[in-house]
């Protein structure tokens, strides 16, 4: 893929990659798509998942100066925009400037009230930091005017999270078409983290709702967490309501295969993998205009936005899709060949990769 015989060498902090979570997902669908480029060499140093231990920060910022002396063209960084992580990766941020090295950010997550904290007291301490990046990269338009705002003055880029391609190598979009068409049911998929913000109640409550006039419906909910037991409570005596707890790998996949749309109206949010994984999958989306949801989805195209909190915009839109089907169809394929164009592994490591051949030349 490349046409230099002398290799760069690319140093990626990443967490643990055998745990779950977006980064870890993210990169290990990503690196070994980065590894078959025959002009840059690799490497990556595992920071993070100290938790409360001092002197785990303090080694992680010793073997991240010990790489720095290994001939590193570039490096890049994986924090997200919140206290314990900001600060971590800020130290190393700082560690890169003191060495010249060239560095690119990489923001996954962006809490909204640490962002405050940063307009109020941590300003030019990122400017200090991350703020002397080349390049950094978030995953929202609203999270690119705040770089701005703070008086960032490198490039910033809008990217998308990731799927691996392996996910849909059994997936037919044409099977799935004569499934909906064959199907008298309308499958609404609830995957994610199972917290109050997810939007769980308001999806539970107006599926309730709209399903006690049309009975052609079934919800399920899949995901683990804080309001579990209070979600199987809350839906114990529903018939057209599975929750069959955390999902992965085949199950995973049947789970999207077989539903129809798929529904996450979150009070705030990134831009989730879950979206993306529904997407491939041929699944309209229903979600609220947050975080990088608000630019990605194409409303119309890729399916609707709805209101936070607000369970009569959920009935509306699962009464619509009721009533048109085809635009269920419509809708998936979209989405389906959209995922396919712009987010599987192998698109987003060319993109990356133009990225660092950017920095290092």
């Amino acid at each position: 893929m490349g046409n230099s015989t002398i290799k760069k060498n690319v140093l990626i902090s990443v967490p643990n990659l055998s745990k779950t979570g977006g980064v870890s997902s993210y990169w290990n669908s990503i690196l070994p798509e980065l590894n078959n480029f025959t002009d840059i060499k690799i490497q990556r140093i595992e920071v993070g998942g100290n938790r409360k231990n001092v002197f785990g920060l303090i080694n992680d910022q010793l073997r991240f100066k010990k790489k720095l002396n290994q001939n590193i063209d570039l490096v890049v960084l994986n924090p997200s925009l919140g206290f314990r992580s900001f600060f971590r990766d800020a130290f190393l941020a700082r560690s890169l400037v003191k060495s010249k090295i060239s560095f690119l950010v990489f923001f996954h997550g962006w809490n909204l009230d640490f962002e405050k904290s940063i307009d109020k007291n941590y300003k030019r301490f990122f400017l200090n930091s991350f703020g002397k990046a080349n390049t950094i990269i978030v995953l929202s338009r609203d999270f690119e005017d705040k770089l701005n705002s703070w008086g960032f003055k490198g490039r910033v880029i809008v990217e998308t999270t990731t799927l691996d391609s392996s996910l849909i190598n059994d997936f037919s979009i044409q099977n799935k078409i004569e499934k909906i068409n064959l199907s008298n049911k309308i499958k609404i998929l609830f995957l994610a983290r199972l917290e109050k913000e997810k939007g769980i109640f308001e999806t539970i409550n107006a599926f309730k709702e709209i399903s006690s006039i049309h009975n052609n419906m079934e919800l399920t909910i899949a995901g683990d967490g804080m309001v579990f037991n209070e979600v199987k409570k809350c839906v114990i005596n529903e018939n057209n309501i599975s929750i069959i707890g955390y999902v992965e790998g085949q199950t995973k996949v049947d789970i999207l295969k077989d539903n129809h749309i798929y529904c996450l109206p979150s009070y705030s949010e990134g831009l989730p993998i879950t979206v993306l994984e529904a997407m491939a999958f041929g699944m309209p989306i229903l979600t609220t205009k947050v975080g990088g949801l608000k630019e990605f989805i194409e409303e119309g195209k890729m399916g609707f936005f709805v209101n936070v909190k607000n369970i009569k915009d959920l009935e509306e839109k699962f009464k619509f899709f009721i009533n048109n089907k085809n635009k269920i169809i419509e809708m998936g394929q979209y989405n389906h060949s959209y995922a396919k164009q712009n987010l599987l592994n192998i698109v987003v490591a060319k993109r990356i990769k133009k990225y660092f051949d950017k920095i290092i030349s």
